[in-house]
């Protein structure tokens, strides 16, 4: 997965909750599992971003050979 795409998902996510939140206030139960869902993906990106960055700077700030 490109970068791009995991901050395109992310956002789409984030709107997820938003959404969910706005459209679902009479059922409950079914809006705190959406909500749940989506951040536990929101999360999951986040960390895959995180990390996607560091290994990038690492590679780019290794000392020459």
């Amino acid at each position: 997965m490109t970068l791009g795409t995991a901050v395109l998902l992310l956002l789409c996510s984030i709107i997820g909750i938003v959404l969910s939140c706005i459209f679902l206030r009479q059922r409950k139960p079914l809006c705190i599992i959406l909500i749940v869902l989506f951040s536990l993906l929101a999360a999951a990106l986040v960390v895959y971003i995180g990390l996607t960055v560091l290994f990038v700077d690492a590679v780019m700030n290794q000392p020459p050979v």
